[in-house]
């Protein structure tokens, strides 16, 4: 498949997404910004300070820590995979997918891609945080009242990093990768917080979060989930919508590595159909549709944002599915090409 010119990729992404209609849940009034226990994560509350409530080793170089954070007023679950050694290492975070990796989904990025093996040798941290489900792991204006509290960018930004420096010996130079529905949040946090993120990537996710692609595409995340997407930013075309949209600030990343991946959507070696249902046949449906919608997300982002003077690599498969091979390929690719270098590991 050949690939879209920006305008058509663009209209292509619109067109798809634009299929996918929106929550009828209600959307909260400002009187509700300030969560109350009830439209809270149905957590106790555990103080004002982000801290480590129990930290677990399970087996090797992989815990898995519990982290309480007063933002989203619950406990976040984060896999760790700890760099050998006892010297000081940079952290790379890696967001999950559409439904947080939490059982019983659980399309996480250690039971389906070969990080932990990948890192086992490797002078870094890897933190996999957990949650979030249908999110857009971002920071939600207003409570839901299906999804509850939300604040994802204050989590990277200000909560977690700091906790896992303390722990694993990090030095706070760090990157951070998302796929598919986090793969724009990721570059948002990183935008948001470039003296962190030396690094971020985005493997097939759609970087256009704000005008009508945007809304259509982070309002159907939401909205899957039965969570209203006005609930995040506000009304369309509020200013809240493009405050979190990397296309429509490029600018923030100029100091920011940025690495962008996407297939043609047409499955292929790649996405390894013979461990897919049928043989791989179902690829040809919704991944082969999806993955030709963020490859036009991804081709119109990296256009702008080089033009805003941001050192972007933008890697194109002409062959690949929505699928957890293709990100796993995307996410070594971006390791070796982009990431490593910029965080010195």
């Amino acid at each position: 498949m050949a690939r879209l010119t920006s305008a058509g990729a663009l209209a292509a992404a619109v067109a798809l997404l634009a299929s996918t209609a929106f929550s009828s849940a209600p959307i909260a009034s400002a009187q509700s910004e300030l969560p109350t226990p009830a439209q809270g994560n149905n957590q106790p509350w555990l103080g004002d300070q982000a801290h480590i409530v129990k930290s677990e080793n399970l087996g090797g170089n992989f815990h898995r820590v519990h982290v309480w954070s007063p933002a989203n007023r619950e406990v976040v679950v984060n896999e760790v995979i700890s760099a050998p050694g006892g010297q000081a290492r940079p952290t790379f975070y890696l967001l999950p997918g559409i439904k947080g990796s939490a059982i019983p989904s659980d399309f996480s990025w250690s039971k389906h891609t070969d990080v932990r093996s990948f890192f086992a040798d490797k002078n870094v941290n890897v933190v996999m945080p957990i949650g979030g489900p249908h999110s857009a792991w971002t920071d939600w204006d207003f409570p839901d009242p299906v999804l509850g509290v939300n604040k994802w960018n204050t989590y990277m930004e200000s909560e977690l990093p700091g906790l896992i420096d303390g722990a694993f010996n990090g030095t706070g130079r760090d990157a951070i990768g998302g796929l598919s529905s986090t793969g724009g949040a990721a570059l948002d946090i990183a935008a948001h917080a470039p003296q962190r993120f030396r690094a971020a990537a985005s493997y097939s996710g759609c970087p256009i979060r704000s005008g009508a692609a945007g809304i259509f595409s982070s309002g159907a995340i939401m909205a899957s989930g039965g969570g209203n997407p006005f609930n995040a930013w506000g009304q369309p075309f509020s200013q809240s919508w493009p405050d979190h949209d990397p296309n429509a600030n490029p600018g923030r990343l100029r100091d920011v590595k940025v690495f962008v991946s996407s297939g043609s959507g047409v499955p292929g070696p790649i996405d390894e159909p013979q461990n897919q249902p049928y043989g791989g046949l179902n690829l040809w449906t919704g991944p082969a549709v999806v993955e030709a919608g963020v490859n036009g997300c991804t081709e119109v982002f990296a256009n702008n944002a080089r033009a805003a003077g941001v050192d972007v690599n933008r890697y194109y498969m002409p062959q690949g599915s929505h699928s957890f091979p293709l990100f796993g390929h995307s996410m070594r690719t971006s390791w070796n090409q982009t990431i490593a270098g910029a965080i010195g590991a």
